[in-house]
């Protein structure tokens, strides 16, 4: 395009003179200005034909005059806007001598690319507007973008020349929008941002544009605790969203935990992954509900919050990794910003103001104050004292904030009342706290010990060794204090005579705060929990108030409440076709006493046998391929790995001997989980109540100690509650080891001696298998997989129903473990394990199945969406008997599971109604990758093949933004 306007006022000037002067170089300009390049041939033919009289001096002052842009050895460009006034002056000649230049051009380039004869087809449209032009106009660049969007290298060659020639076009052919239109498509093809766009026409132009080329593409979404992260192609493990794109994928985050949100715009390319942080912050009350929510992007630095509760300026701000800083009022709106410092100064140590009118940080170590009020800045001289300016916070009500400085061996604080100094080597960080009045000082040195000096002479006295945070009442009445393995401890007054253990945290402390009146104590560890201790009288437990974030700063606020700062929450991801995607970190409480590892939750089992005598001779070798086929744990039994192949099993438990343990090595080196069985004597068997059992507790240590991660029970009788009660306190021991039992069971009412006893205080099993499998049975061997319906009322769904039936009885503590039924044929027992697959609970297949690729597949989606593993269970009616249908959901995750017994093909017509969704969605095949749309007016028609299974996500459909949405 022409430079600014005062450029094009002085070529047209140019022009004008040019043409007094030299009007041969000039006529010969216009006879060439349709032409997109002007060869040395074409130029000598112009002159010859238009300027028969003229000197070949004519062609050399064209070609070295400022009317040419660019001249190589062979070809001149004129410039962009000496080429429009050019036209402009050809316009001004008779009919027949435009037609003359129009013909000449194009017989000169005849044999030139498509795109420009293109080109030059629309600079010459646009010479004489008419309305039988601009149809031309409109059905060319039509033409182009229907090119454009057919894909291929084709198009990728087109886009390249567009970008070339179309911005050279006339302003009356760029007005159009579908002009603007291909440069979009062009530049989306080739993974470019546009240019800008002078008519500053509405982004819907652009959203439209660049969906004509791009395709649906797979995203991984993967919550962290820190934020989101977005892979293309997504990576194992990640959550699938579909999002348009070619070359880029542009999505939009918004932390739903925002007051006011603000979309952050992620752009994603071919083979990449961006990890986008978020910082939020929340206020709570004293009985922790959130009275003010705040988030960003980015990941914070620092954060300040102002402790009044009815503070006249801001009541937090946020110090981001880059130094910009953001102020966010008490309803959590943004109120200001401020811009990052110039050069390489960066700022750190935030702090605000009780009031929150203002704001203290250091820079360039220097201490910054600025007003919110007027946006002035000041700096503030430096003491004498020896040592770097560490950190900057404000006490009481002062309006300046205390300084910290710290030297070889000693930390001076400056405040109000003067300089503290400590007289030994710490380093403070950012744990130092401070009194209102600076009468005491605390810290922690290099080696995490603990060291307080106040008004009273105790100069650096040391009170506890390995703290990872402190804090206090601000009347310094009350200290607090936090050690390596979660012990919080307190101390009212000076000296040691008040001190005593406050709890026990689960986690190690990041951040304390201590109420203004010395009543409470917060502390926060980096999980989505707020731990509250009250100390009035004889300290109690903590009470803990849940939050969506992790959280790892906490600060006391006046009136009683709290305010909370960390990384990660909720977020809503939106595409540029309008769907939208809320993305929700699973923030499950840490597994307590009586539930399942977090690792084995809706884990598969490959149970494999140990065959009679021979040991583990090939199993270790095969370990990489039985990670790579999906297999997360092992459950090594005794006995054959299948009936009628195998010698039969054997008594006795497996041996830890060398095959063993090879085992055991070869599957850390790959990831695979082991849990063994072991061996129940005979004196434990049939007996209800034991209380003791030490032969059986001495072969469970002994595997334990080879590092296993559980072990299995395979008596079915009755074991009673003292034998689980010892095996089971053995395992907790040992920390995220798993029980399982191998029981033929038929419900919950059954199961209380697995799960645990009617008695306060019993533990059970982890996981119970169940091993009669009936249901299972005759839902896959009737007919061989053939028949329909068991007499009048019976059919494969029901039977499948009464499978998936057991699993939910479980309880949240626990969970069932359906097993494959033996004396199956391999077609059933294929079908059979698939059907299990998408069921709750832990399902026991037979190693030898994961060689099939259709159920590792299974296997590996069924890892990837915690619905599939985790989920609650909906049975669906779809009026098929032969069909058994399942909805699973997990946060904003829902997965329809389908298992066709039949022996036909099924077509079933699935209502929006029936999935339980309000609005439209796509059903995507994960098997495939294809999507059907299902909405009110239009059920989705779903395939499944004759004794197949097939999962479908749910995805939002397109969205179309109306006017105020």
């Amino acid at each position: 395009m022409s430079g600014g306007a005062g450029e094009s006022l002085g070529m047209a000037r140019y022009v004008e003179l040019l043409a007094q002067r030299r009007p041969h170089v000039v006529r010969l300009a216009e006879c060439l200005s349709l032409a997109a390049g002007v060869e040395r041939a074409m130029l000598r033919r112009a002159r010859l034909l238009f300027l028969p009289r003229s000197t070949a001096g004519v062609e050399a002052e064209l070609w070295f005059s400022p009317l040419v842009e660019a001249a190589g050895d062979h070809t001149l460009l004129f410039a962009p806007e000496a080429a429009e006034l050019l036209r402009g002056r050809l316009a001004g000649h008779p009919r027949h001598h435009r037609e003359e230049v129009r013909k000449f051009t194009v017989t000169a380039h005849r044999d030139a690319r498509p795109v420009t004869r293109w080109f030059e087809d629309m600079l010459w449209a646009d010479l004489v507007p008419s309305a039988a032009a601009e149809r031309h106009v409109r059905s060319e660049l039509d033409r182009v973008l229907r090119a454009l969007a057919a894909g291929g290298e084709a198009a990728d060659d087109l886009g390249r020349w567009i970008l070339h020639y179309l911005p050279r076009l006339p302003a009356g052919v760029l007005q159009y929008d579908d002009a603007w239109r291909i440069q979009v498509a062009s530049s989306e093809r080739l993974g470019l941002e546009p240019p800008d766009d002078p008519l500053l026409r509405p982004p819907s132009v652009i959203t439209e544009a660049r969906a004509l080329v791009q395709r649906e593409l797979f995203v991984g979404v993967a919550a962290h605790s820190d934020g989101v992260e977005f892979s293309s192609p997504p990576t194992d493990g990640s959550r699938l969203i579909v999002a348009p794109g070619l070359r880029k994928i542009r999505l939009d985050v918004v932390s739903m935990l925002a007051s006011e949100p603000a979309p952050v715009r992620v752009q994603l390319g071919e083979d990449q992954s961006v990890r986008l942080p978020m910082t939020v912050v929340q206020f709570l009350d004293a009985d922790g509900a959130t009275t003010m929510s705040a988030a960003h992007a980015g990941a914070a630095s620092d954060v300040a919050v102002a402790r009044s509760a009815d503070s006249a300026g801001a009541s937090c701000a946020v110090l981001l990794a880059d130094g910009r800083i953001t102020l966010y009022g008490r309803g959590g709106s943004v109120t200001g910003r401020l811009s990052a410092a110039s050069g390489e100064r960066r700022r750190r140590s935030l702090a605000m103001s009780p009031d929150g009118r203002t704001l203290a940080w250091i820079e360039e170590g220097a201490t910054i104050l600025h007003d919110l009020r007027t946006g002035a800045e000041r700096l503030v001289s430096n003491p004498s004292e020896p040592g770097e300016l560490v950190r900057v916070l404000f006490t009481g009500d002062a309006e300046e904030p205390a300084r910290v400085y710290a030297g070889e061996d000693r930390v001076s604080l400056v405040g109000r009342r003067g300089a503290n100094v400590a007289t030994h080597g710490v380093n403070v960080g950012d744990f130092l706290w401070s009194s209102d009045d600076v009468s005491c000082v605390v810290g922690i040195g290099r080696t995490g010990s603990l060291w307080v000096q106040d008004a009273y002479g105790h100069d650096g006295e040391s009170l506890a060794e390995g703290v990872t945070a402190v804090s206090g009442a601000p009347d310094g009445g009350l200290l607090v204090w936090a050690t390596g393995d979660g012990t919080l401890w307190y101390r009212r007054g000076m000296g040691r005579v008040g001190t005593g253990v406050l709890g026990t945290a689960p986690w190690q402390v990041t951040g304390l705060a201590a109420a203004h009146d010395g009543s409470m104590v917060a502390a926060v560890g980096g999980d989505s929990r707020l731990l509250v201790w009250e100390l009035q009288g004889t300290p109690s437990s903590a009470r803990s108030v849940g939050l969506h974030f992790c959280a790892d700063r906490v600060h006391s606020l006046s009136d009683g409440g709290w305010a909370v700062s960390g990384n990660g929450g909720p977020v809503e991801v939106r595409t540029e076709d309008g769907r939208r995607y809320h993305v929700t970190p699973d923030t499950q409480d840490p597994v307590s006493g009586e539930d399942v590892p977090a690792w084995a939750r809706g884990c598969v089992l490959a149970e494999v046998r140990e065959p009679s005598g021979s040991g583990f001779p090939e199993l270790a070798d095969r370990m990489g391929d039985i990670g790579a086929q999906g297999v997360d744990c092992l459950l090594i039994r005794r006995g054959a790995e299948s009936a009628g192949v195998e010698d039969a099993p054997t008594p006795g438990g497996v041996r830890i001997d060398g095959d063993l343990r090879a085992v055991l090595l070869a599957a850390q080196r790959h990831g695979v989980r082991v849990v063994v069985e072991v061996e129940v004597g005979a004196e434990l068997q049939n007996i209800v109540v034991h209380t003791y059992s030490g032969g059986l507790l001495e072969d469970v240590r002994e595997l334990l100690d080879q590092d296993i991660d559980g072990v299995c029970l395979g008596y079915e009788g009755d074991l009673g509650h003292g034998v689980l009660n010892d095996v089971r306190h053995l395992l907790d021991g040992y920390g995220d080891r798993l029980l399982v039992r191998m029981r033929t069971t038929v419900g919950w009412t059954d199961a209380e001696l697995d799960f645990g006893g009617p008695r306060a205080g019993d533990v059970g099993c982890h996981v119970v298998v169940a091993g009669s499998g009936e249901p299972l049975v005759r839902a896959v061997r009737a007919g061989d997989l053939g028949a329909v319906r068991w007499g009048s009322d019976r059919s494969y769904a029901a039977d499948l129903t009464s499978v998936f039936g057991l699993p939910l009885s479980a309880g949240p503590g626990a969970q069932w473990g359906q097993a494959v039924p033996e004396h199956l044929t391999a077609t059933q027992q294929t079908f059979a394990a698939s059907v299990l697959l998408g069921l709750p609970g832990c399902p026991v297949l037979p190693l030898s199945l994961f060689r099939r690729t259709a159920l590792t597949t299974l296997t590996r989606l069924r890892r990837d969406h915690l619905a599939l593993s985790r989920g609650t269970c909906e049975v669906v009616d779809l009026g098929l008997p032969e069909v058994l249908a399942v909805l699973r959901r997990h946060g904003d995750e829902t997965v329809l599971c389908l298992a066709n017994s039949g022996t036909r093909e099924e077509r079933p017509r699935v209502p929006l109604a029936r999935l339980g969704a309000d609005e439209s969605v796509l059903l995507l095949d994960l098997l495939d990758g294809t999507a059907v749309p299902c909405s009110r007016t239009s059920p989705a028609v779903l395939v499944i093949e004759s004794h197949g299974v097939r999962w479908w996500r749910f995805m939002p459909a397109a969205h179309t933004s109306t006017p105020g949405e």
